[in-house]
Parts: structure tokens; C-alpha cells; sequence
């Protein structure tokens, strides 16, 4: 029963460890507070699922990473969910309705260039940014989750960086 106990209060550290980080992961990937939080528990359930998870040789902020990024990928697939990501680039968060999502984003000018803008980057740039600058990884961190090189996270975050800049000069947003 010690045991049991032990490792309960080891996993609920981790949970409280953790928890904010792959919240915000979550957040950043699928753009919806609702769904990064059902995320964020699915995430450590399959944690408290996985046998090895609380072993000292585990990675555990490198697998609870790992998964909530691949588990809100799969979720962001779905167009209102899209659409929710998009606006909380625009500052419209508190809109659920896709009708009205829709509406706002045909009258605003400001939205349609940066809709434009957005498209112009690849699925695996937006997820570099945000795993950078939202999640707040390290190099090696993001290297590791996205199972590229370290040398290949600088260059592409190098590369996006120019390019974010011009865009933005070229717009003027």
C-alpha cells in the first residue's frame, strides 16, 4: 500500500510539475481553451496508463510533450477547430459560434492579411513557433520533440524569424 500511495504523490508532482506547460503546448497547437484542457487530461491519463512513465530513466516533460503535441494535431484537423486557432491570433477568443466566427472574419481587413499571412507558413513552422515562443522549449527540447536536428531548429527558427519580419513589413500589420 506504501507503494501505491508513493507513487500517487510522485505522479501528482508531476502533474502539478507539468500540467501548465502541456496546457500551453495544447493551447498554442489547437487554439481553444476548452480542448486544451480535455487534452491536457488525456495527456496525463495516458500517462498514468503508460508502465514505465515514473521510472527514474523516463523523460517524462519530453513525453508528456511529445504526446500533447500529437494529440492536438490530431484535433486541430477539424475546421472549426482551425478557425478557433486563427482567431486567437486576431484577438477574437471568446468566439465559439462558427456562423460568427465567419462573420468577424470577413469584416476585418486586419484578419484576412493575417490569414494570408498564415497560410503562406507550413504546418510544421507554425508548430516550431509555437513550441518555441508559447511553450517556451529549449533548442534541444524542441529538437527532441519534433525528432529533427538541434542545428535544424536554429536554422528553420533563424529562417522564420526573417521571414515573419518581411511579411510583416510587406503587410504593414
Amino acid at each position: 500500500m506504501q507503494n501505491e500511495t508513493e507513487y500517487k504523490q510522485r505522479f501528482s508532482r508531476i502533474v502539478a510539475d507539468y500540467q501548465g506547460l502541456i496546457f500551453s503546448v495544447a493551447y498554442a497547437i489547437c487554439g481553444n481553451s476548452s480542448d486544451a484542457w480535455d487534452l491536457t487530461q488525456d495527456v496525463f491519463v495516458k500517462a498514468w496508463q503508460t508502465e514505465n512513465f515514473l521510472h527514474k530513466d523516463f523523460k517524462q516533460k519530453a513525453w508528456l510533450v511529445k504526446v500533447a503535441r500529437n494529440e492536438a494535431l490530431k484535433r486541430k484537423r477539424s475546421f472549426k477547430t482551425r478557425l478557433n486557432y486563427l482567431l486567437r491570433y486576431c484577438g477574437f477568443e471568446d468566439s465559439t459560434e462558427t456562423s460568427e466566427i465567419e462573420e468577424r472574419l470577413m469584416r476585418s481587413e486586419q484578419v484576412a492579411k493575417l490569414k494570408t499571412l498564415l497560410q503562406t507558413f507550413e504546418e510544421d513552422e507554425i508548430e516550431i513557433i509555437t513550441l518555441r515562443f508559447s511553450a517556451e522549449m529549449s533548442y534541444k527540447e524542441i529538437a527532441e520533440t519534433m525528432e529533427i536536428k538541434i542545428g535544424t531548429v536554429m536554422s528553420r527558427l533563424a529562417r522564420l524569424k526573417k521571414k515573419l519580419g518581411q511579411s510583416f513589413e510587406e503587410e504593414e500589420i
